[in-house]
């Protein structure tokens, strides 16, 4: 097997529950879906190939180390989109049925932490999203998130989820995605890249600079984390930048 295969091996038997954490990993949270989503946010600070040599260790399984040093993250992307779409359950869930939306919410951002683990994921998602491949979606979705997922309820929640967020996040979002589009727009790339990753340096000496920050006395990087970064807006804002179309609500 290689290293990519134990990863999506390893990662569905904890989700599954049945492999316990490797040592040193915890999860606090009891909700289900919560406890995804903190698995996930643990993964991305280990990386896949620390991740997968912590599972490994802990069964007794022996992977050389050539797999390690040549794993090439664009493979996982590469792998999925060879992947044959789920197939879903034969018992058809009722129309009228409305769903949890705190739940469905859950499984979006489940899904997103886990594609955001690695940048070729990302933009694997991105060129699916934007030649509207509903398989390749539900592929990439069952494999990320356990989870079948349907693409045009994911684009809504995600294009429109400021909507429902308090007063102070629509006005974040409002301000630095009017923020980030001049930016685009000016060419300044590799500063926008920057701030998009949560650079605290970068976004100190910036909201001194931008005019529509510079009056603003709450927009510390505190704010910029808790009502931008940590939202799931970085995400959108590149999906956009690479061309996928959201739809507005009514």
């Amino acid at each position: 097997m290689t290293l990519l295969q134990y990863y999506i091996r390893f990662l569905g038997e904890m989700l599954d529950g049945t492999r316990p954490l490797p040592e040193g990993m915890t999860l606090h949270e009891t909700d289900e879906m919560r406890r995804a989503m903190e698995l996930q946010a643990q993964i991305a600070r280990l990386g896949i190939p620390a991740f997968v040599r912590m599972c490994a260790e802990e069964s007794g399984i022996v992977i050389p180390e050539e797999e390690y040093a040549s794993f090439d993250p664009a493979a996982l992307a590469q792998a999925l989109s060879r992947m044959p779409a789920p197939q879903e359950d034969a018992e058809t869930p009722q129309e009228d049925a409305e769903p949890v939306k705190t739940e469905i919410r859950d499984i979006y951002e489940v899904f997103l932490d886990s594609v955001c683990l690695d940048d070729a994921l990302l933009q694997y998602l991105i060129d699916v999203l934007k030649r509207r491949d509903v398989a390749g979606f539900r592929t990439l979705s069952h494999a990320a998130a356990r989870t079948i997922l349907d693409m045009d309820d994911f684009l809504a929640w995600l294009g429109n989820k400021e909507l429902l967020a308090p007063v102070e996040e629509r006005a974040c979002v409002r301000i630095l995605d009017g923020c980030f589009a001049r930016l685009r727009q000016e060419g300044q790339l590799e500063l926008l890249a920057a701030l998009l990753s949560g650079d605290r340096t970068t976004f100190e000496r910036f909201r001194c600079d931008a005019p529509e920050l510079q009056h603003l006395p709450d927009a510390t990087y505190d704010w910029f984390c808790k009502n931008y970064l940590d939202r799931y807006y970085p995400a959108r804002f590149f999906m956009k930048f690479g061309g996928v179309a959201f739809p507005t609500a009514d």
